[in-house]
């Protein structure tokens, strides 16, 4: 076992720190778990309460399942490795919300929308699983859970209120559904997120070779649990609306539309509106594909110096990991979370234009005239992209001092052109801290390497380092 290995194995970043604890552990999967226990108990309920009292308008409720299944079929996986089927989404919903169909009520209850989405949406799961990619437990518990609550609340709660509304009430009061369910979706997968130990980007973080998405979980001090983790499921419920941004709202539109078009078309508002929603997944299927091509190339490029002999093999991604587990710890935004990633990849490309490699590699070790131009050729390379700007930036700040981090910072206040702001400061910062470490325990090795490279950078807080950042550090990293 390498000294890597014994401080980076999987699935923590070191040995007191290789996964939750027991109890931390039991947490972690309680949510998800009873979730899926409720929902599971929850739909085999009303699949006994159908089969007594018997399903009504059987053909619709199979062209409506059958649409989801389809949907469930073709689901996509968009960028930060979200699950999503469009398609699925917008039948199920428009299920729960169409009132008429063909000129006639649609007399179907919550109970059957549960057991028609349901049985719908796992008959579609399997042609993904067969291939390899089985829908998650939670994604399954949004899917199924937010349209059930939307039925209930439509077609039990507010169903006098609906028989006796007028056209127009009644848009208003299926837009007003569609939008609830707009926010509890998110809010949903926010829980999970956050319950998981899940904060990432979801881009490279999670893939074998930087180790679980749960590398670098940080246990907060007991009395402020409860506010960060609050604070912790806000943040990531506003960056779940954020990612879904150009997907949801035209679900949710549709959806409504699916369900007032139902009167006059009946099961032709089927294939009518997949044509849109079809047209929107293949446009986002190919951004997907074009983003996983992105990051597999900046994956490449950061092996460039292990190849060249730079930096000892697995140097980037070592810091990449630690880097964004101090990230999440400090609790990073994702669109954060991804300059910060980026930027631990490539921070070492520039040794490239070294005529003599630096000794391991460690550029803390060399004069800071040598690593601020390891820095700026970095730097450089990386703007030649022309879309990662905020990523040089970053680069460029690393080898500053925390002091010097804070005056660009200040100084780039009120000015979107100036190089540098305080989200870029930070990543630089934490990217520095986490730089500094690898490099100082790899430097000399032996079993209290990483004691002895975070004594030496906790004598530097303040300058050259973040103290925000150390303390980060400090709680990943064993004591002994």
């Amino acid at each position: 076992m390498t000294g890597a290995d014994r401080y980076f194995r999987r699935p923590g970043p070191f040995p007191e720190q290789a996964g939750p604890r027991p109890q931390a552990r039991h947490h972690v999967v309680a949510t998800p778990v009873l979730l899926g226990c409720l929902l599971a108990a929850g739909v085999l309920a009303a699949v006994l309460k159908l089969f007594v009292h018997g399903p009504v308008q059987v053909a619709d409720a199979i062209a409506f399942g059958a649409v989801i299944a389809v949907g469930e079929a073709l689901r996509i996986t968009l960028p930060g490795g979200r699950d999503n089927a469009p398609l699925a989404a917008t039948a199920s919903l428009g299920y729960a919300l169409t009132t008429t169909i063909g000129g006639k009520p649609a007399l179907w209850g919550p109970v059957q929308v549960v057991v028609v989405v349901a049985v719908a949406a796992v008959i579609g799961s399997i042609p993904q699983a067969i291939a390899g990619r089985p829908a998650p437990i939670g994604y399954l518990v949004r899917r199924i859970g937010v349209t059930a609550m939307i039925a209930w609340l439509l077609r039990s709660v507010l169903a006098s209120t609906v028989v006796s509304a007028t056209h127009t009430e009644r848009f208003l009061l299926l837009s007003a559904m569609a939008i609830l369910a707009l926010l509890i979706d998110p809010g949903l997968a926010a829980v999970f997120a956050t319950s998981s130990g899940y904060y990432a980007n979801g881009s490279l973080i999670g893939h074998s070779e930087y180790g679980d998405s749960s590398f670098g979980q940080v246990r907060p001090p007991q009395h402020a649990a409860v506010p960060r983790s609050m604070k912790r499921l806000l943040g990531r419920w506003f960056e779940e609306c954020a990612a879904t941004a150009r997907v949801c709202p035209a679900v949710a539109a549709l959806s409504v539309a699916t369900a007032l078009a139902a009167d006059p078309l009946g099961l032709w508002v089927l294939p009518v509106a997949a044509v849109p929603v079809l047209v929107m997944q293949r446009a986002l299927r190919r951004y997907s594909a074009i983003r996983a091509t992105y990051q597999q190339t900046i994956r490449a490029l950061s092996r460039m110096t292990d190849l060249a002999g730079y930096t000892d093999p697995g140097h980037a991604r070592r810091v990449c990991r630690l880097a964004l587990a101090i990230g999440r710890d400090l609790d990073l935004t994702e669109p954060e979370l991804l300059d910060l990633e980026y930027a631990a990849l490539l921070h070492d490309i520039g040794q490239l234009s070294l005529a003599d490699p630096l000794p391991g590699g460690a550029t803390v070790l060399a004069t800071p005239w040598v690593a601020a131009e390891v820095a700026a050729r970095g730097a450089e390379v990386v703007r030649q992209t022309g879309v990662l700007d905020r990523v040089a930036r970053v680069l460029e700040a690393q080898p500053l001092s925390y002091r010097a981090q804070l005056a660009v910072s200040e100084a780039a206040v009120g000015d979107d052109e100036a190089v540098g702001d305080e989200s870029e400061r930070r990543a630089a910062a934490i990217l520095r801290v986490a730089n500094d470490f690898e490099d100082l325990r790899t430097a000399e090795p032996g079993p209290a390497a990483h004691v002895r490279a975070l004594a030496r950078m906790r004598r530097g807080i303040g300058d050259p380092y973040d103290p925000r950042a150390v303390e980060s550090l400090t709680r990943l990293v064993p004591a002994e």
